[in-house]
C-alpha cells in the first residue's frame, strides 16, 4: 500500500502515513478519526459559534447605542444654563440668552 498524498510506501494494515499524516483507505474504512481533521472540525464549530454570538453582541450594543443616545438628548433637552447676566434659564444646547443675547458660559 502506498500513501495517497506522498507516495511512500506503508505497512498493509497502516491507518495514517507516518511521512505525512494523512488518512489511508484502510483509515477511512475503520472510520479512524485523526487528531488533526477532528481539531479541523472544532475550529470550525467554535468559528460558527463566535460568528453568531459576535452578531448577536453587535446587535446588542447597537440597541445600547440608541437607547442612550435616546436618553442623552432627553436629559439635554430638560438641562438648563442660567444666563449670569440676565438669569434667564435657557436650554443647555444654547450658547447665548434667549432673552439678553449674551453669550453663555
Amino acid at each position: 500500500m502506498f500513501c495517497p498524498k506522498c507516495g511512500i510506501e506503508l505497512p498493509e494494515d497502516a491507518y495514517f502515513c507516518h511521512k505525512c499524516g494523512v488518512k489511508t483507505s484502510k483509515g477511512k474504512e475503520a472510520g479512524v478519526s485523526a487528531a488533526r481533521e477532528d481539531l479541523k472540525e472544532a475550529f470550525a464549530k467554535v468559528g460558527e459559534e463566535m460568528e453568531k454570538a459576535f452578531s448577536v453582541a453587535a446587535s446588542e450594543i447597537k440597541k445600547g447605542f440608541e437607547t442612550a443616545r435616546k436618553e442623552f438628548r432627553e436629559a439635554l433637552s430638560r438641562a438648563t444654563v442660567t444666563c449670569s447676566h440676565c438669569g434667564y434659564e435657557n436650554s443647555a444646547d444654547a450658547r447665548f440668552c434667549y432673552k439678553c443675547g449674551e453669550r453663555l458660559n
